[in-house]
C-alpha cells in the first residue's frame, strides 16, 4: 500500500488533515444552509472567562476571525462585545475631566448635546460613519428639533468634541475606530474682523463717560471676561502694574460665573501706559464720591468695572453698552472683542514684535497672534503704497 494513502477510503491523510477542523469552530446545519461558528477565548477581563461566538457562511470566513481573534486577544486589541451607549461613553468623557473650568465644561455639554439628543440611546459600538454624516446634514438644514441650523464651526466644534470622547473609548478597548475621525470636517473662511484705526480709537479713549475705564481697557488688549472680572487689589497704582487674575463669564444654565484666566499665559501682570493709569485713577475717585453718597446702600466695590451702587457689571452689558458707546460716537460698528484686535494690530503698526504684543495679550503662541489679531489696514496699506512710490522714486 503507498506511503500516505488509505484503505479505507481511498483518499490521502493529507486531504483529511485540511478538512478537520480547529476544536473552536464546527459545522451547523440550518434551514438557510450550512454555517460554520466560531467560539473562541477573549480572556478574563473581569476574573470570569468570556467567549465570544460568530458564525459565518465559509470555513475560510470562520478561520480568519479564529485567527484574528485569537491574536487580538494575546497583544491586549481585543474589543469585547459592549451595549454601552454613546450616551454613556459621553458622561463617562466628562466626568474623567477634572481640572475643567466651569465655563469649558459647559462648552463641552453644549457641543455634545445634538449627539446625545439624537444618537444617545444607541450602542456605542454600533454607531457607523454614516450616522454622523447623516446627522451633520440634518443640522446643517436646520432639521433637528429645536436647534437652528448650524454652521460650518459649530458642526465642527461638535466632531472635535465627539472625536476625543470616541478616541477616549478607543484606547480603554470600547470601539475598534473613532467613526468620528472619519467624517469630513466643513470649510470655514478665516473671520473678517473691522479693527478700530488709530483716529477711532484715540476718539473712544478721550470719550468722556462714566465707564471709561471699560473702554479703555478694551483697547488695551483685555477680554471681556478680564475687564468684567478686574479688582482695585489687582491694580497697583503706585508701581505702575495691572494685573490680569480673575474673570467673570456667562455661561448657558450657570449665570455669571467668576473664574480665573483661560490659560497659564493668560494670567499676566501688565506695566500701566500713562493714558491708562490716569483713567483708572479716574474712574477709583468716581466710585469713592459714589461710596460717600450712598453709604450704606453701597455694595462691595472692589471691582474696577462696577455700576453706580459697586455691583460689578454683567458682561453682556459691556457689548450692549460698548455699541452704543459707538454709535454716539458716529464709529461704525465694531465687536468689543474687536478692541483687543484693534489693540494688537495698533502696537503691530508701530512696531512692536509679535513676540511682545503675545505676551501683553496672553496668548501662549505668537504665530496664533499674528495670524489672527494682526489685521492690514486701509491707513497701512497706504503707507506701505507710499513707501513703494518713495523706493521706486529714487531708483
Amino acid at each position: 500500500m503507498p506511503r500516505g494513502t488509505s484503505s479505507v477510503s481511498g483518499r490521502s491523510l493529507g486531504d483529511m488533515a485540511r478538512q478537520q477542523l480547529p476544536p473552536q469552530i464546527r459545522k451547523v446545519d440550518l434551514k438557510t444552509g450550512t454555517r460554520y461558528e466560531v467560539v473562541v477565548d477573549t480572556g478574563s477581563p473581569d476574573g470570569r472567562r468570556t467567549q465570544t461566538r460568530r458564525r459565518f457562511r465559509t470555513e475560510r470566513e470562520a478561520k480568519v476571525f479564529l485567527v484574528s481573534t485569537a491574536a487580538a486577544v494575546d497583544t491586549g486589541t481585543f474589543v469585547r462585545p459592549t451595549e454601552r451607549t454613546l450616551a454613556a461613553a459621553c458622561q463617562d468623557w466628562l466626568a474623567a475631566k477634572h481640572n475643567l473650568k466651569a465655563s469649558t465644561r459647559r462648552n463641552y455639554e453644549v457641543a455634545l448635546q445634538p449627539v446625545v439628543d439624537t444618537l444617545g440611546a444607541h450602542p456605542i459600538q454600533r454607531i457607523r460613519k454614516r450616522d454622523l454624516d447623516d446627522l451633520v446634514a440634518k443640522l446643517r438644514a436646520g432639521e433637528v428639533e429645536d436647534r437652528r441650523a448650524y454652521k460650518a464651526r459649530s458642526v465642527n466644534k461638535l466632531l472635535m468634541t465627539l472625536g476625543q470622547v470616541l478616541e477616549s473609548e478607543l484606547r480603554q478597548g470600547h470601539v475598534v475606530r473613532n467613526v468620528a475621525a472619519l467624517v469630513e470636517r466643513i470649510p470655514v473662511d478665516a473671520p473678517v474682523f473691522r479693527t478700530l484705526t488709530e483716529a477711532e480709537a484715540v476718539k473712544v479713549m478721550d470719550h468722556v463717560c462714566r465707564d471709561r475705564v471699560a473702554w479703555v481697557l478694551a483697547l488695551s488688549g483685555l477680554r471681556r471676561g478680564e475687564i468684567a472680572g478686574l479688582k482695585w487689589q489687582h491694580v497697583d497704582l503706585e508701581a505702575g502694574t495691572l494685573t490680569i487674575a480673575d474673570t467673570r463669564t456667562p455661561v448657558t444654565g450657570l449665570g455669571i460665573v467668576d473664574g480665573t484666566p483661560k490659560s497659564r499665559s493668560s494670567r499676566r501682570t501688565l506695566p500701566l501706559p500713562d493714558d491708562l493709569a490716569a483713567v483708572l485713577k479716574a474712574a477709583r475717585r468716581t466710585q469713592a464720591a459714589e461710596r460717600l453718597a450712598m453709604g450704606a446702600a453701597y455694595q462691595g466695590g472692589e471691582y474696577v468695572v462696577c455700576d453706580e451702587a459697586g455691583r460689578p457689571r454683567n458682561p453682556a452689558w459691556l457689548y450692549d453698552h460698548w455699541a452704543r458707546m459707538l454709535a454716539e460716537l458716529e464709529i461704525p460698528r465694531v465687536r468689543l472683542h474687536d478692541a483687543r484686535h484693534s489693540c494688537a494690530t495698533l502696537m503691530h503698526l508701530k512696531g512692536v514684535p509679535i513676540a511682545v504684543i503675545a505676551a501683553w495679550l496672553g496668548h501662549a503662541s505668537a504665530a496664533f497672534t499674528l495670524a489672527t489679531y494682526a489685521h492690514s489696514q486701509p491707513d497701512a496699506l497706504k503707507a506701505a503704497a507710499d513707501a513703494l512710490r518713495g523706493s521706486a522714486s529714487g531708483l
